[in-house]
């Protein structure tokens, strides 16, 4: 796969530029790389931390020939793919929360949004991928909202160079891992643990997590001891 990268100092949000270009034409392959975000977004809505100079803020354009279904897919696919390119560049495991997040050392460093856009006869007509890691803490820490739960995978004192993390996974994901199912539930932090599960910001129930499909949807075992598969939504851990 060739890329053409487009790198910028501050922008409102990589996603949002990166779907202007799919609308005109641009083809897959197409990457936005900014320094900061002022209106990154993750899922649900939700405001993304994208300080100046402390994070890799990428969005990817995808033409994929399935179904919108292939959302899921494409997002579990960028999260084994940043999990293994995080876990080569620092030397410590990175596991997967279902569905998009990556941990290291119990902290949320990275945060994965698939968007796209649904042809009249339900394919997709494009995807956006994006992409935001925390490569450092910015300067006087995390926002408060999310002091608690947010990490970096370098410290202070510590080089990187972001250029090359944003090219080493985009190879991983497009020309790498050979086995996505296998490396994504092997770094799944879920497994076992008793889940909140929420639609539209709203708990629904409680369940335990007894591990993944084939097709990445959650397998979980209800209170009344039935079973389902999760496809979409989101889930919190339940404090023990």
């Amino acid at each position: 796969m060739q890329y053409i990268i487009e790198t910028y100092d501050c922008v409102g949000s990589t996603n949002d530029i990166v779907k202007e270009k799919a609308k005109a034409g641009a083809p897959a392959g197409t990457v936005v790389l900014a320094s900061a975000q002022t209106a990154g977004r993750g899922r649900m809505g939700r405001h993304f931390a994208s300080p100046m100079g402390s994070g890799l803020y990428m969005s990817v354009l995808l033409r994929p020939s399935g179904s919108a279904a292939d959302a899921l897919t494409i997002t579990t696919r960028a999260a084994v793919a940043v999990a293994k390119v995080i876990e080569t560049y620092t030397r410590r495991p990175a596991a997967i929360k279902w569905v998009n997040d990556i941990y290291q050392n119990g902290k949320k460093v990275c945060g994965i949004l698939t968007e796209g856009q649904i042809s009249e006869g339900g394919g997709m007509e494009y995807a956006v991928l994006g992409i935001g890691i925390n490569l450092r803490a910015p300067d006087g820490g995390f926002p408060a909202e999310i002091r608690e739960i947010a990490g970096a995978i370098f410290g202070a004192d510590e080089a990187f160079d972001r250029d090359a993390i944003a090219c080493d996974i985009l190879d991983e994901f497009f020309d790498g891992c050979a086995d996505p199912y296998g490396e994504y539930t092997k770094r799944s932090m879920l497994d076992g643990k008793t889940v909140t599960v929420f639609r539209g910001g709203e708990p629904l129930y409680s369940a335990e997590v007894l591990g993944i499909d084939r097709d990445f949807a959650l397998r979980l075992r209800l209170a009344d001891g039935s079973e389902t598969a999760l496809q979409s939504g989101e889930v919190s851990v339940k404090a023990q």
